[in-house]
């Protein structure tokens, strides 16, 4: 939403980019050096009771997943653990722990810029991607062919350590709305690079387990590097799907002999080009009566609300409502909690709005949106995936509210609603460890979502090892062509 979640790719590539993107030195390179700098007990424990209390203040339903009590009580445990001093990525750990407990994917616990310049410029990360499938992890990518393992090797173990292992204590420091774990195990697919520098620092070297196309288990063992992992060929779209537009966050397809469209979108970010665009797509979809439509929302982490909404306007026959809130209480602040200079203009401008709902204990905003004359009217066909987030996500709810049918994987965003629109920034005195926190609870009109879960697919469809080939987009149209 909007800078709630700051669209969470992006974040992702810019951390990736601080890491790998500089040309360096391995002089310095080594596991302690890349911990960060070492924190006292008291300094770290300042920091943690900070960081406790501003999101209990500031977050706008701490308590939407947890209750007090227990969060609490979670708390003086992690507290207590911290016996002597400790690495700054030791106590980033305890903070994600921590801020994972509120149960909100808009919530994102970073290191500190004094960590990322000084992996700046060193061969740092691990030389492949991976990725789940059907419970196993598979290597998704490479810097180059040269490597001993290949793209769609299973990944056995790194270090000695076996891989599972691994992802497990990722995941207890992954953040994400509710109780889905499909969208901490994108994000954790996304980040693998960078979290294995925050888990190992920088190693001399890797030692790779896996089992190959044939079955046999080998090892290699390979160095951090600067490299990025090649860019992988996107499949092509089926011959008989005819590109009409494109952009560089969308693109528009049509089949004449089935009488079906494919909107392909992969972000809502963009604040320019986008009513031209829609309006465009949809006079082509006016001029195709009785056509059917497949909209494509993978890897669609979010935006800003007006572009996702005024979307919403072209598939609505009634007026489309945003509505969020924060609680109207009496906080403790603190001198860490800021708002950026245009958050602080956009909440005043939302002090000034009159509002045209009200809430016991809540101030609620509500922006409406009219829908459009030339509305699509036939039938409609979404397809998600657990990078399904915020924006997109409440999109997939209000087409799931009026009727769409839904196919891939659950989103990773709550289908009964999320937090973002405006995002405090939090910068630990100690440490420099950096946070986001939202500033409001975003409430979809789902009456269908189950608590705690994303919008789930009438037709799930497992994901493959095979990655030439769009196989989801591929049993999407079969179904389709028969309905």
């Amino acid at each position: 939403m909007k800078k709630g979640n700051q669209m969470i790719l992006k974040q992702i590539l810019v951390i990736l980019l601080v890491g790998v993107a500089y040309s360096g030195n391995l002089l310095s390179q080594n596991t302690s050096f890349s911990r960060g700098k070492m924190l006292t007990k008291e300094n770290a424990i300042k920091d943690f009771g900070i960081l406790h209390s501003s999101l209990i203040n500031y977050h706008p339903a701490p308590f939407f997943y947890v209750n007090e009590v227990d969060f609490t009580a979670f708390y003086e445990s992690q507290k207590a653990s911290i016996t002597d001093s400790l690495s700054e990525m030791d106590f980033l750990f305890l903070c994600r722990k921590l801020v994972s407990q509120i149960r909100c994917g808009h919530t994102q616990a970073l290191p500190s810029d004094n960590w990322f310049a000084s992996v700046k410029g060193l061969d740092n990360q691990i030389p492949f991607e991976m990725k789940h499938v059907e419970g196993k992890i598979y290597i998704s990518n490479t810097v180059d062919d040269s490597l001993d393992f290949q793209i769609n090797d299973e990944l056995i173990s790194v270090n000695n350590r076996p891989v599972q292992d691994i992802i497990d204590e990722l995941l207890a420091m992954e953040t994400g709305d509710g109780f889905t774990q499909v969208f901490r195990n994108a994000l954790i697919e996304k980040r693998f690079g960078i979290y294995m520098l925050f888990l190992s620092g920088i190693p001399q070297e890797y030692v790779i387990e896996f089992r190959n196309s044939k079955g046999e288990i080998k090892q290699a063992a390979v160095q951090p590097t600067k490299k990025r992992a090649v860019e992988l060929v996107k499949p092509a779209l089926p011959d008989n799907l005819n590109k009409i537009l494109e952009t560089s966050w969308s693109s528009f397809s049509f089949d004449s002999d089935a009488n079906l469209g494919y909107l392909r979108i992969r972000s809502f970010m963009e604040k320019k080009e986008y009513k031209k665009y829609y309006k465009q797509v949809f006079k082509y979809l006016k001029q195709h009566p009785n056509s059917k439509l497949i909209i494509d929302l993978r890897e669609n982490s979010g935006g800003d609300f007006r572009h996702g909404n005024r979307f919403l306007t072209y598939l609505s026959s009634e007026k489309v409502l945003l509505n969020f809130e924060r609680p109207r209480k009496k906080r403790t602040e603190n001198e860490y909690v800021k708002y950026s200079g245009w958050d602080k203009l956009v909440q005043f401008a939302f002090a000034v709005k009159p509002r045209k709902y009200k809430a016991e204990g809540q101030i609620t905003e509500t922006f409406t949106y009219r829908p459009k004359k030339n509305a699509f009217k036939g039938k409609l066909y979404v397809i998600t995936n657990g990078i399904t987030f915020s924006q997109a996500a409440l999109v997939s709810s209000h087409l799931r509210e009026h009727g769409a049918v839904f196919f891939g994987q659950e989103t990773g965003g709550a289908e009964l609603g999320c937090n973002g629109i405006l995002t405090y920034k939090l910068v630990l005195p100690n440490s420099g460890i950096k946070l986001d926190i939202p500033a409001y609870h975003v409430k979809s009109n789902s009456t269908k979502g189950e608590f705690g879960r994303g919008v789930k697919p009438d037709f799930p469809i497992a994901l493959t090892v095979d990655n030439t080939i769009d196989h989801t987009l591929m049993e999407v149209l079969r179904i389709v062509r028969k309905d």
